[in-house]
């Protein structure tokens, strides 16, 4: 053995009890790393490859990082510092120690620990020893999985490129366990079932041991033209697709497809099945049935590896049959319906051409798009929630795809909306009804989705007490400089300054006081305070008009004679200016006294600054776009928080239940709360640019579509009434709510509620006054929202696909009622394989048929002919 070592590499020998404990130098020293903690039983386990840092550090780096390892001492898992350098695998304590343990991954395989794998976990397996890893995310886990995968084939790894296992017939493992007799598709012999020491692939459902998977053939379920290799068929019509054979583990209850009889054993390896139709044969059956595949029931979705032929240079698919004429891109979000996405994902893979299927959380939907952009027509089926759906409308807004594809969604989120009102239902955790999912799809009819963009002009925030204060002094200003400039366009500049200014100020006081209040005798004492106001202003813009040309002296100073008074100019005295002036500012804040004491001016100020926003030209900034619907305060606040704790605690909003559960906590507490009681003082609400009056609220909802948090109706109805149309998602109409309460939204889950709509309108527009910003969420996303305006507008229309339950119901029942009108038929056969099946006196009665049908035939043509002629002989 030691003329095999490599002299450049440090080996140790490790004592034999390593194999049922670790190391304890190993794990006590801070420069070696743990043993494994499940070694296999060979020799070689005696001894374990280490490298020094120095020698690691001299070779290229594929990919590095922290990982949990599984261990055999007390504490099952610790946190490892991996390293993988070409073939090789390097993990020490951390990314600094000297000593690193190394794997070699020349005839090593990788495998997922589990079918749902909620701990990210997965297995490296080498001839000499097993690694249990553990990553933080799905999404670090297929990185790793991918770049060991890659350097087994010398290929070049990058995290954003497709996983190019699928292009390489590579199998994608995970183990599992079985509860029935199951044969390893390498030695064929049998697999163990109680324990999970089988490896299976998730695509084509290869079996193997784990000590078998090096060996292998790399011949997974075919994604291009060139995977298929040999066994392409081609003839005078072109490239056809044909069967791919996997052999052995059928289904109990399988059935051959010539010979209508079992197939399949329990003690071996035996007859075969199709990967694309599905089809099940015997060993003799094979060569009886045609050698080109019907791809069966998904063959519309289904894009064939003869379609896909290459990549062009800039990433796009090159289609090459014109039989490809509208694939199907599934998009699956496999954190989604308590990590049961990922059960999805694979489902899809067997159902499916691998190359159509991507993970959201693996590169998001670009990638997938991107491949798919030269098809003229595709479908695409996002599997998530509403902001999975959310996600993809946004990139096929990017890449103005929206005329190429129509859009499905299956729900596996929380609230799933947007699938509710396409009829797709609220949720799917069932994997085995995704056959079913894709015949529906196939006759679902289009409609156009109305998406809006959430525009926002954020306004400065300031101080209030000292907005008032600088406004007092501005006007303070301009009256001293009319009593103390003697320029005369100085004080007629000041003169219109104040003129237009409090006018307008007076104005909007009394607008904004008369929404703001409800008490009649309030809103007419400040109406009078506004009326003096206004005629003190008169006042003095009368006064300095008539001595425009007039001039001021001293008080105490002698006039000039009376004879000379008719022809000279009138004479006025400052003090009765300044009596005058000192008249309007009192006026002014008395006005702005009885304002603040109801919080008007608060209002007041946030008009003129939105209003010097805007007239300063501040373009607006899209902020996001709605497809579903829109809500500030109340239910925002609770998405919000709901938002925060589920980043801070993952684990604790892991599943649908949870998810649920959390969000009625939250709404109990704001019941007892109302942390936003009274907002329509701190908002003012435009339909179609008219000032709605809103009543005592605690939120306001604009709704895109009829479902409301999980499946609230929050409009009320679906009907059209003496006010209001019927709600739709494709008529460019949004419906406004007011949300009262807690309450009121768990009372609507039960009762069509009415009183609280407000509006239904084409353009939304909402302003956020005071100093504090306000909480707003847009299809469950949720952040604050500073002083401002948000306004919503029509952006674009989407093509949606909607399940029609109609044309299903009456497509059933015509498959149905054709059903009962016809006998069960036997296999189609060519008549020679029909005779092959027929006995000699089967045969021989066949015969006698048709010549008795014929002599039949001729009998009849020879009755027509005969009445015709007597027919005509009689005329």
């Amino acid at each position: 053995m030691a003329s095999k070592l490599n002299p450049n590499v440090l080996y140790v020998r490790e004592p034999r009890e390593s194999l049922t404990s670790p190391d304890p130098q190993a794990e006590a020293g801070d420069e070696s790393s743990d043993s494994d903690g499940e070694p296999e039983e060979t020799s070689n386990k005696l001894i374990r490859k280490v490298s020094t840092s120095g020698q690691i550090r001299a070779k290229k780096s594929v990919k590095e990082g922290l990982l949990l390892k599984q261990t055999s001492s007390f504490q099952r898992w610790k946190r490892r510092y991996f390293k993988l350098r070409g073939r090789t695998l390097y993990y020490a304590k951390d990314s600094k120690s000297l000593i690193f343990d190394e794997v070699d991954l020349s005839d090593a395989s990788v495998a997922e620990t589990s079918t749902k794998n909620i701990n990210n976990s997965f297995t490296v397996i080498t001839p000499f020893r097993k690694l249990m890893l553990c990553a933080e995310s799905r999404k670090e886990m297929e990185d790793w999985i991918s770049a060991l995968k890659s350097v087994q084939k010398w290929e070049t790894y990058e995290a954003s490129q497709f996983n190019m296992e699928h292009f390489s017939g590579m199998h994608n493992w995970y183990a599992c366990s079985h509860a029935r007799p199951t044969f390893c598709n390498v030695c064929r012999e049998a697999l163990p079932g109680v324990t999970s020491h089988g490896l299976s692939c998730e695509v084509c459902k290869f079996k193997a041991h784990k000590r078998c998977a090096v060996r292998s053939t790399n011949n997974c379920k075919w994604t291009t033209l060139a995977s298929i290799g040999n066994d392409i068929i081609e003839d005078e019509d072109g490239v056809s697709m044909p069967h791919q054979w996997l052999e052995g583990n059928l289904p109990v209850s399988a059935k051959c497809v010539v010979c209508d009889r079992n197939c399949g054993s329990v003690r071996r390896l035996q007859d075969w099945r199709c990967l694309w139709c599905k089809a099940i044969v015997h060993n003799s059956c094979k060569e009886q049935l045609g050698k080109v595949c019907p791809l069966g029931q998904c063959k519309v979705s289904i894009i064939p590896p003869t379609a896909l032929n290459s990549i062009d240079s800039d990433g796009f698919w090159k289609a090459t049959s014109p039989s490809c004429s509208s694939p199907l891109l599934v998009m699956v979000n496999s954190k989604s319906g308590d990590n049961q996405g990922v059960k999805f994902l694979r489902r899809f893979k067997q159902l499916l051409n691998p190359a159509q299927v991507f993970d959201l959380m693996n590169g998001g939907p670009q990638l997938g798009l991107r491949l798919f952009q030269k098809f003229e027509t595709f479908r695409i089926l996002v599997c998530g929630g509403d902001g999975s759906v959310g996600w993809v409308l946004s990139e096929l807004d990017k890449l103005s795809l929206h005329k190429q594809c129509q859009l499905g969604v299956l729900p596996l989120g929380t609230g799933n909306d947007l699938a509710r009102v396409l009829g797709w239902g609220g949720l799917c955790d069932d994997d085995a009804q995704l056959l079913q999912i894709l015949e529906k799809l196939e006759s679902a009819t289009t409609k156009m989705l109305d998406r809006w963009s959430v525009m926002t002009y954020e306004v400065p925030t300031k101080q209030t007490p000292a907005i008032i204060a600088q406004y007092a002094d501005s006007v303070a200003t301009h009256l001293t400089k009319i009593l103390d400039s003697d320029k005369y366009s100085d004080v007629i500049s000041s003169a219109k300054f104040l003129c237009g200014t409090v006018n307008d100020f007076v104005a909007e006081v009394g607008k904004a006081y008369e929404r703001a209040t409800e008490n009649k005798e309030e809103a007419d004492a400040m109406a009078k305070k506004c009326a003096m106001l206004n005629e003190k202003l008169d006042s003095l813009v009368k006064a300095l008009s008539e001595d425009a040309n007039a001039q001021l002296v001293p008080s105490g100073s002698i006039s000039p004679d009376e004879s000379d008074s008719d022809q000279s100019r009138p004479f006025r005295s400052r003090e009765q200016m300044m009596l005058r002036a000192n008249s309007l500012k009192k006026a002014l804040r008395q006005i702005i006294d009885q304002a603040e004491k109801v919080g008007v001016i608060l209002k007041i100020v946030m008009l003129f600054q939105a209003l010097s926003l805007q007239s300063a030209g501040t373009a607006p900034r899209e902020k996001c776009v709605m497809n579903n619907y829109f809500g500030i305060g109340l239910d925002a606040k609770i998405s919000l928080e709901f938002n925060n704790k589920r980043d801070e605690h993952p684990k604790k909003c892991s599943s649908r239940t949870k998810n649920m559960m959390w969000y009625g906590v939250l709404g109990t507490k704001e019941l007892v709360q109302q942390t936003y009681k009274n907002l329509e003082q701190r908002v003012q609400l435009e339909c179609d640019g008219v000032p709605m009056s809103l009543p005592s609220l605690q939120g306001l909802a604009v709704l895109n579509i009829p479902s409301y948090a999980g499946g609230i109706n929050f409009w009320g109805g679906t009907k059209e009434d003496n006010n209001f149309g019927a709600p739709s998602f494709d008529d460019k109409k949004l419906e406004v709510v007011a949300v009262f309460g807690s309450m009121q939204m768990a009372m609507s889950r039960v009762i069509n509620l009415q009183h609280h709509r407000i509006a239904q309108c084409r353009q939304v527009k909402i302003t956020i006054l005071g100093d504090e910003g306000v909480p707003v969420q847009v299809d469950g996303e949720a952040w604050i929202q500073p002083p401002g305006i948000v306004q919503i507008v029509h952006k674009n229309r989407a093509p949606m696909l909607t399940r029609d339950r109609a044309f299903e119901s009456t497509l059933k029942s015509w498959e149905d009622k054709r059903k009962g009108d016809s006998r069960p038929a036997r296999p189609r056969l060519n008549s020679q394989q029909s005779m092959e099946y027929l006995s000699e006196e089967e045969c021989a009665q066949v015969q006698q048929l048709g010549l008795v049908a014929d002599t039949l035939i001729n009998r009849c043509v020879y009755v027509c002919l005969y009445e015709e002629s007597m027919t005509s002989t009689q005329m």
